[in-house]
């Protein structure tokens, strides 16, 4: 059993808080260098994925006479390429911590390439539906979701900024996209077009590798010390070589001197290491290092906890020390705003290092839950998704308000991008121009975006009134649009709803935070997402199923202006004072939670060794 312990303590594969600093296995964001590389593999991975989804509008006068099916059932393609993305949301985050961004990504982009080369070999609108839509999305869902992680991973103090650059990709890739794909229809036929998409997708996979890994600190030292000896040793055998009949007062010689002295400070500090180690546990027995025994041996103290920690627990065998650096056990990974407006970074004192490592929760204990049958995953994976998909969420009003408002908005949300070009063409506007509005629409939602974060970090707006001003809007503009029946008219639709649309889904995660407060925005941003998936889903199939019983788009439009306006009405409700009042109390319950639990992680005056 001892050989046992020694053993696993020796192969690094697991941690106990006699040998953990918390500190040394996080990684720091560097806010900078590397990260700026990130941000532009993120911007053109959303570039690909939104681009080609939200231009999906382009093809569907295409396939409805290709295929000779109804407006509906051809929408069902479309629909299910960007729905599917965003359901796949919590597993592909589960994936994402345990394999990290990188292999996810390029993963998601060879599968993607993969269906879409199988979609352009389809004989009926069945199998178009299936690889080109739900094959399709769910290779869009792999590259999608580590493009947002990994901004959030390599910055803190400037994530808004980065993050507001990298999701301009959408929009820039709906501006790009839509009058491409009208061209290249005049060009190819729709096997080919589909074929350039899928080399197109393949790109991903260069992004993806741009998706470095952070190190932790302790393992940067490590690696730095190891370099300087590397260095020290080539540039002494050079010096021998140079020198090799000097005697010892030559410069050969004397970095061979402080060659020796790098070594020999090295093994002291080993030694000083292992004695401190073999100190603490000499006259202690394995099974009671927790909690610290004050009779019958001799008293020892343990090593300080790091002080930012409170919810990082370390002292289990059934994490190993590369969980640490995991990206999706950061409970802010998600939060797109800035970090001066988290309770939590306020009370580490503005310190990144310590903030990050406060907002880290691997939880060693799990509660009982229906993944604990999932024996066969790895516990990264379980974790995660345990943690998105945790639906007792629901019971609290205010997410389910927002939930509720979600799903209805999205059912309208995707009617324009999948119906307004060819409203366009029934109105006698040539195909390009009438391509042209969803590129209006896309390059707008990118101002819109950059304005919204710049309404709530700069200028201190509340989040959830731009939000709910915006859902208004909207579904005042769905609701106007069947009126628009010139070119002009149309253009203008386009600008004020790509505006609108780019607040609303933008400021999710700052939302979210503002009412439930971080530690829960893992789990409300898992459950939105799948929920926005699903009406992503069935929204465009519906509208095309009105279209198709009236004979008319003035229908389809205000159907998904009613579901906007239902969205925006549960969003307003939290904007009620009593439902306003309980989630005033929540923020301010979550700041006194953090300052108490900084406060127990001080060390008593019983802690220190008598």
């Amino acid at each position: 059993m001892k050989s046992d312990e020694k053993k696993r303590h020796a192969s690094g594969e697991s941690t106990s808080s006699s040998e953990v600093d918390p500190g040394d296995y996080i990684p720091t964001p560097p806010d900078g260098g590397w990260g700026w590389v990130v941000v532009f593999s993120s911007f053109m991975c959303n570039l690909i994925v939104d681009g080609l989804g939200y231009s999906f509008g382009v093809l569907l006068p295409l396939w409805v006479n290709v295929f000779q099916e109804s407006r509906g059932k051809v929408s069902l393609v479309g629909s299910l390429l960007n729905g599917m993305y965003l359901c796949a949301g919590p597993i592909v985050s589960g994936l994402t911590n345990k394999f990290g961004c990188r292999a996810v990504t390029i993963t998601g982009s060879i599968f993607a390439t993969a269906a879409f080369l199988c979609a352009s070999f389809s004989e009926n609108i069945t199998v178009l539906q299936l690889t080109y839509g739900f094959l399709g999305g769910l290779g869009f869902g792999l590259i999608y979701l580590p493009a947002v992680v990994i901004v959030g991973y390599y910055f803190e103090k400037r994530r808004a900024i980065a993050t507001g650059i990298a999701v301009c990709g959408s929009g820039v890739g709906t501006f790009i996209f839509a009058p491409v794909n009208a061209i290249m229809m005049d060009v190819f036929d729709w096997r080919n077009l589909v074929m350039i998409q899928a080399g197109i997708v393949l790109n991903a996979c260069v992004f993806g590798m741009l998706m470095r890994p952070l190190e932790p600190t302790k393992k940067m030292k490590q690696f730095q010390r190891k370099a300087q000896m590397e260095n020290a040793k080539k540039k002494a055998i050079r010096n021998r070589k140079r020198n090799a009949h000097s005697d010892s007062s030559m410069p050969g010689a004397n970095d061979f001197t402080k060659l020796n002295e790098i070594q020999k400070r090295k093994e002291e500090t080993d030694k000083r290491t292992n004695s401190e180690n073999n100190d603490f546990m000499r006259g202690i027995k394995a099974h009671e290092i927790h909690p610290r025994i004050e009779s019958g041996y001799a008293k020892t103290s343990q090593p300080k906890p790091f002080l930012s920690a409170p919810r990082l627990r370390h002292d289990s065998v059934h994490h190993e020390k590369s969980d640490y650096s995991r990206p999706m056990y950061r409970q802010d990974i998600f939060y797109s705003g800035s970090i001066y407006n988290i309770p939590q970074y306020k009370t580490s004192g503005s310190d990144v290092r310590e903030y990050v490592t406060s907002i880290t929760n691997i939880d060693d204990v799990p509660s009982p839950s229906c993944w604990d049958r999932c024996s066969c995953l790895p516990i990264s994976v379980v974790d995660t998704m345990k943690d998105m998909l945790d639906l007792s969420l629901l019971k609290d009003f205010n997410f389910l308000m927002i939930c509720i408002g979600n799903i209805l908005a999205m059912t309208g949300f995707y009617v324009p991008f999948s119906y307004i070009v060819d409203h366009a063409l029934q109105f006698g506007i040539p195909k390009t121009d009438a391509a042209f509005l969803l590129s209006i629409i896309g390059i707008t939602n990118t101002i819109g975006r950059l304005l919204s974060g710049l309404l709530v970090d700069i200028f201190k707006l509340n989040a959830l009134v731009i939000n709910n001003t915006a859902l208004v809007v909207s579904a005042i503009l769905l609701f106007v649009e069947p009126f628009c029946t010139t070119y002009e008219l149309l253009v203008t639709f386009a600008v004020l709803y790509g505006l609108c649309v780019a607040a609303y889904i933008s400021l999710t995660s700052i939302i979210i935070c503002d009412l439930l407060g971080l530690r829960k925005l893992t789990n409300a941003f898992g459950l939105l997402t799948l929920a926005r998936g699903i009406a992503g889903v069935y929204g465009p199939p519906v509208a095309g199923a009105v279209y198709n019983a009236t004979g008319s788009y003035n229908y389809s439009f205000w159907l998904g202006g009613l579901m906007f306006a239902l969205g925006a009405a549960c969003h307003l409700v939290l904007l009620l004072p009593c439902v306003k009042k309980k989630g005033q109390e929540i923020a301010s319950n979550e700041i006194v939670l953090v300052e108490e639990e900084d406060k127990t992680m001080l060390p008593s005056s019983n802690d220190e060794e008598v």
